[in-house]
């Protein structure tokens, strides 16, 4: 059983309390009727004494009437049961081998009395002796003084220590009621502020006047809260820092690497480079490139190229194709990394045609106001290929393999506003496009290759 501070606090206070109510209760009335009985039985045996002396003086002087007003002296005490006077003799044993005490009572008060002079107390009365000694007599005086002042005292103290103990019980209760009240609540208001805390709630605070250690735990408490609530905000505005920042890196990361190998350099730390059996790489550049370059500064050079490829960007993102890199007027994507895009090919087309609409458009916009605009030549080829990250500083993802060097050689191969593809890739998409045939072209480094152009989706697919 689990006990609060309250209850430990009044169990504490009731222990005490009931310790001393039982003191009171028992220890202090046993020691009352001791001192009662003591000075009782002091008051007779003084009694006792006077008697005695008053009775050796008057059988001295053997005036009798001495004795008889000897006797008077405690008459008329209504506690007395009987006084007597004891004649004591030395006389042989029965086997005369010594001497023993014969008792005989010589005269007693009340006379209707018999009394036994080796009469003992008892719980009724108390019998005390005085001894004297005269020429004529020796002797004792015997008086019996009843108990029941006795009784009547105890009966007192008794029910006048249980008033006491109940008393003080009641008391001790009431203060150890408000004693524990006084400590617990206070607690009890820290422990509940310090739950609510603890579950995020910073704006607790604990009111509390007192000038003792509760006072100064509860101050204690409210700075502490207010310290976590300013930390609580710090570290908000830290994590909210913290959040936007891995954002940006994680954008630029994205940026940077297809999201597959972007998730296992970030869990890992490295990646491994993965073969792809069946992709489709995009490759273009733009005619006369050099020449035209040259008619431009070289801010110029830069804001023309950052126009186009932005809008290549733009395209082949709707298409979930990956942009691998630019070199120089170079621009090389590729779809189907994402093993679930089983339509690679298809969406390449698609960014393809799109790309070169949006360069004829370009190229119209450039002529009306009497620039030189570029004119693209794309060329695609799929197959398999090998991709991974290489280098450790300024790391760049990249594609290997003879696809990506024959969709190059279709793009060098091409003409200005066309899409030319391998031959086998238009086994692929001839069903859904319309391609010109061009006949087997010599590739340089390679054999003669047939390739076609693309003109456009057939009308069933448009």
């Amino acid at each position: 059983m689990i006990l609060s501070v309250q209850s430990k606090i009044l169990m504490t206070v009731l222990s005490v309390v009931l310790m001393f109510a039982l003191f009171i209760l028992f220890y202090y009335p046993a020691r009352q009727e001791s001192i009662l009985l003591e000075n009782y039985n002091s008051e007779i045996e003084h009694y006792a004494n006077s008697v005695a002396l008053g009775v050796k003086i008057a059988l001295t002087e053997e005036n009798f009437e001495g004795v008889e007003m000897s006797l008077n002296y405690v008459r008329d005490d209504n506690r007395l049961q009987f006084v007597s006077i004891i004649q004591n003799d030395s006389i042989w044993n029965e086997n005369s081998s010594g001497f023993e005490i014969k008792k005989e009572v010589f005269m007693t008060f009340p006379d209707s009395i018999t009394v036994d002079p080796y009469l003992a107390s008892t719980e009724d009365f108390i019998i005390k002796t005085s001894p004297f000694s005269t020429p004529a007599m020796n002797g004792e005086v015997m008086l019996s003084f009843s108990t029941n002042e006795i009784a009547v005292g105890r009966r007192q103290i008794r029910i006048a220590s249980a008033i006491a103990s109940l008393t003080v019980f009641v008391i001790g209760l009431l203060i150890g009621y408000w004693l524990a009240r006084k400590i617990s609540v206070p607690v009890l208001e820290l422990r509940d502020a310090a739950n609510r805390v603890g579950e995020g709630d910073f704006t607790q605070s604990v009111i509390n006047t007192s000038k003792d250690e509760i006072g100064e735990l509860s101050i204690a408490f409210n700075k502490m809260v207010r310290d976590l609530n300013s930390a609580q905000i710090e570290i908000s505005k830290r994590t909210e820092e913290l959040t936007e920042e891995k954002k940006k890196s994680d954008e630029l990361l994205l940026n940077i690497l297809p999201i597959e190998t972007a998730m296992e350099l970030k869990s890992t730390g490295t990646s491994k480079a993965k073969y792809h059996e069946s992709v489709t790489v995009l490759f273009t550049d733009f005619k006369d490139f050099t020449s035209i370059s040259k008619t431009m500064s070289a801010t110029q050079l830069v804001s023309e190229l950052h126009n186009c490829f932005s809008r290549f960007d733009h395209i082949i993102r709707k298409y979930n194709i990956e942009k691998i890199k630019t070199i120089g007027d170079a621009y090389m994507c590729v779809a189907g990394l994402d093993t679930e895009n089983e339509d690679h090919h298809f969406d390449v087309i698609k960014a393809a045609i799109e790309i070169n609409e949006c360069m004829k458009e370009y190229r119209r916009e450039k002529e009306e106001r009497g620039e030189i605009g570029f004119e693209i030549r794309i060329g695609i080829h799929s197959g398999p290929v090998v991709a991974g990250i290489v280098g450790v500083d300024k790391f760049a993802y990249d594609i290997w393999g003879s696809t990506v060097n024959l969709a190059s050689r279709m793009e060098k191969n091409s003409e200005p506003n066309k899409i030319n593809i391998s031959h086998s890739l238009y086994q692929v998409v001839k069903t859904k496009y319309e391609c010109t045939c061009r006949g087997k072209i010599v590739v340089k480094g390679l054999n003669e290759m047939e390739m076609y152009f693309v003109n456009g989706p057939k009308e069933s697919f448009s």
